[in-house]
């Protein structure tokens, strides 16, 4: 197998390394068996070529061996967690759309960590609103067992990525490991919404999952920088189904929904994200409760709860509505 200084010359070389090789130098660092100044060289390679496929495929594939894994009995599981990076401000509009989803009847598995790139995190929201986001792998599974939903903390359940946390801080810049969060859920998600920030990035974690035994993805990406479902222009999303791949485009008439603004759900930290998720789900109108009506929309078409978008968006709608999102919500925070 390739040693550091060889992969690293390579990548400047401006070739790509194949899933294996990335696995094995992956694998090293996670067993903390790499020196950070090799480890920061690669990482700073790879961003400069432009990661690829394979190596997405062999990194992810490493980073499940050391993850801890929850158990569970679900046949069909959602995660919403996306790649983050989009600089947009917005209030934590993959969390919501889990919960509302959770509160419709799918099972979920939110995964997620603290804000690296954006003003809150999913782990730092849910902090806000109540939830115990330390809990132990037991825990999680626990909650994801008696109430269909659960919070997995990736800084809690990627135990070892503290090899690679000093370096990647001072680097500064996102790396490959910024890529790979959604590509590793702790409770291997078997469907995902998931969003990205440009379409380079887009195409290549689209084309990840078809190597990764998704069995059904929407890798999403809206026209307007944000990297959710938006209702402010088209979003474009490629379904990733097993190895095959078809893409859509949406606005806010296939959700049967007004147009919104981005700067409508702008937040200027987790408190305030967290308020707005509650106001949401106490019923408030507006913007923010749209959007997360039509994330939650993508996310049930996804899984097979509905046939068509609009009627997946009225299903979300009568949750928040009937007091169910609230509900889950209460549950989700008592675990």
């Amino acid at each position: 197998m390739l040693d550091f200084p060889t992969a690293t010359a390579l990548a400047l070389a401006g070739t790509d390394l194949t899933s294996e090789q990335t696995g094995h130098l992956i694998d090293t660092m996670l067993r903390g068996e790499a020196a950070e100044e090799n480890i920061g060289e690669l990482l700073l390679a790879l961003r400069e070529k432009g990661e690829s496929v394979s190596e997405l495929v062999g990194a992810a594939t490493a980073m499940r061996g050391h993850m801890t894994r929850i158990e569970h009995g679900h046949d069909i599981l959602l995660d919403t967690c996306g790649t983050g990076g989009s600089g947009s401000g917005t209030f934590n509009i993959s969390t919501a759309v889990a919960i509302l989803a959770a509160a419709c009847g799918v099972a979920v598995a939110k995964h997620g960590n603290r804000a690296a790139t954006s003003r809150s995190g999913s782990a730092d929201v849910l902090e806000h609103l109540g939830v115990p986001i330390e809990s132990d792998a037991a825990e999680v599974a626990r909650s994801l067992n008696d109430i269909g939903i659960c919070f997995c903390f990736a800084a809690k359940l990627h135990p070892a990525m503290r090899h690679v946390v000093a370096i990647r801080r001072r680097l500064g810049v996102p790396t490959l490991f910024n890529l790979l969060g959604p590509l590793c859920n702790p409770a291997a998600a078997t469907h995902q919404l998931l969003g990205t920030v440009s379409p380079i990035a887009q195409a290549k974690i689209a084309a990840a999952l078809s190597q990764l035994d998704t069995q059904r993805s929407f890798v999403v990406r809206a026209e307007d920088g944000q990297d959710e479902i938006s209702l402010d222009g088209i979003t474009q999303c490629i379904e990733v189904c097993s190895s095959e791949q078809t893409k859509h485009h949406w606005t806010a008439t296939d959700f049967g929904l007004p147009a919104a603004k981005a700067e409508a759900l702008v937040v200027a930290d987790p408190a305030e994200s967290a308020q707005v998720i509650r106001d949401i789900f106490a019923g408030q109108p507006g913007p923010p409760r749209d959007t997360v009506i039509a994330g939650c929309a993508a996310a049930l078409l996804l899984v097979g709860k509905s046939d068509n978008l609009q009627q997946a968006a009225r299903i979300a709608a009568d949750a928040i509505d009937s007091g169910a999102a609230q509900e889950k919500m209460r549950q989700l925070c008592r675990r």
